[in-house]
């Protein structure tokens, strides 16, 4: 869009959050916008342009996430693209019959190990809903498999209130008490409200923890367009944005700076399928709008990409993949969630986290770019070796050539006859090959037995909140 465009679209999102409202369904949200002076009838709130204007303005523009050793590795300002998995994914391919199967624990603790492989995958979430263990807590069993294994920033959910508490203990012990964790977040917690212009109880509880405790959290539409939004793109850009801005009013009133990650989930309606294209071009177009609206409100940004509609590693998986990657690259979106999501956003894949992975490399590269200087144009070195000479033995070519070229690791660079003589293997099988050996080694563990018994205590303290009915923040 035009920047004009995307002024009208930021003035459309204030006039349905001045005119329409959003439904809030937590008392201390609804205390909170009244306080400020919004406009509030029972669960019904309409937030006036200037709240708005001053919370975007509360906001800071750069956000860290860091890995379990408290390293900043994410620095989520202007520009800076970063790619990761996502967290909510009932299926899974078993990577040794290949059977498409419900999502167990095991799986999110081989997810783990191959994120922490994959060295184009920045950061890391459980990708899959493990259904074979306790739902009430399941989130908890996530996290505990995913730092076991992986060291790399952690985007999370929560349940509710309860369990995003427990969640935050957890992550605090690693990093060495609550203040540490502030300082260094190495958690971020996907957060969403109801389209349209809902703000559930459960997850608005969770967005006011996060900003009390300084925990990175979006607040991001999962909108479809011609199913929970308008058919059009604009009209639906505009009210999962007004959406998106109504939670961060709720946030920064609580706390004024804490850390916010601007976004918005947006697909559309394949009204043939009746489901949500995750595929889509219209996705990543979608989410190439939200870039350029973060950078008009200086905000860290949440994206998507690395996904497909196919229900297997195919043309069709690479093809999308490749496609809302690089826009979210040329978009400037900062932490791009979802890769290896197949079946339109229901199944897992630790073979499709490799392919993402060599995705991201090629543009990375492509983000890299070409330096131009006269060490680059040796311009002596081409007249030494002057016409019909060679390059491939001169020392400027061993000094270079691994900076300039990207080496994917699981693509094919063989010509037929190589090979064939090194088994006629195409991409599935290689992937294959690969996960199953990072899965079947000695893993490294990122957490010692120590910290797993303070995580086990947690969890148990939590299963007996549970039991006594302790889901919200007053029932604590």
């Amino acid at each position: 869009m035009s920047q004009e465009q995307i002024h009208v679209i930021h003035m459309a999102s204030l006039e349905i959050l001045e005119r329409t409202g959003v439904v809030v369904l937590d008392d201390e949200a609804l205390a909170l916008l009244a306080e400020a002076g919004a406009h509030v009838e029972g669960n019904r709130v309409r937030i006036p342009a200037k709240l708005v204007e001053d919370a975007i303005k509360s906001a800071p523009p750069k956000i860290t996430l860091c890995n379990v050793d408290g390293e900043r590795k994410l620095h989520l300002y202007r520009n800076n693209v970063y790619y990761g998995l996502g967290t909510d994914l009932p299926k899974f391919i078993d990577p040794y019959s290949g059977e498409i199967r419900d999502t167990v624990l095991k799986d999110v603790e081989d997810v783990a190990k191959i994120a922490q492989y994959a060295v184009n995958i920045d950061f890391v979430a459980n990708l899959g809903l493990a259904s074979d263990v306790s739902q009430d807590v399941v989130d908890l069993y996530h996290f505990k498999a995913m730092r076991s294994y992986c060291g790399k920033p952690n985007w999370i959910t929560a349940t509710d209130y309860g369990n995003m508490k427990a969640l935050i203990d957890m992550a605090a012990v690693n990093a060495g008490g609550y203040d540490q964790l502030r300082l260094n977040p190495t958690i971020g917690l996907y957060g969403e409200p109801i389209s349209p212009l809902t703000n559930s109880k459960e997850a608005t509880q969770k967005l006011l923890l996060c900003a009390e405790y300084g925990i990175p959290v979006t607040w991001a539409s999962g909108i479809i367009a011609g199913g929970t939004g308008p058919a059009t793109l604009a009209g639906t850009i505009a009210l999962g944005n007004a959406e998106g801005l109504s939670g961060l009013v709720i946030h920064q009133l609580k706390n004024p700076g804490a850390p916010f990650i601007f976004g918005l989930v947006g697909s559309t309606m394949d009204m043939k399928a009746s489901i949500s294209c995750y595929g889509g071009a219209e996705l990543p177009i979608i989410h190439a709008v939200v870039g350029q609206l973060a950078k008009f409100y200086n905000l860290p940004c949440y994206g998507t990409g690395g996904c497909s509609d196919s229900n297997a590693i195919d043309v069709q998986a690479g093809v999308e993949s490749t496609f809302s990657n690089m826009l979210a690259a040329l978009s400037g979106t900062n932490l791009v969630h979802d890769n290896a999501y197949l079946g339109a956003g229901l199944i897992g894949s630790l073979e499709m986290i490799l392919m993402n992975s060599d995705i991201v490399g090629y543009i990375k590269r492509m983000e890299k770019g070409i330096d131009v200087n006269e060490e680059t144009l040796c311009l002596d070195l081409i007249d030494q070796v002057g016409p019909g000479g060679q390059y491939m033995t001169q020392t400027h070519t061993f000094q270079h050539f691994r900076e300039e070229t990207y080496y994917p690791e699981f693509m094919n660079r063989k010509q037929y006859q190589a090979w064939q003589i090194a088994g006629s293997e195409d991409i599935r099988t290689v992937l294959n090959k690969k996960a199953r050996e990072i899965i079947e080694s000695d893993s490294e563990l990122f957490v010692d037995e120590a910290v797993i018994r303070e995580y086990d205590q947690i969890i148990r303290r939590r299963e007996r909140e549970i039991a006594e009915g302790k889901h919200h923040r007053e029932d604590f």
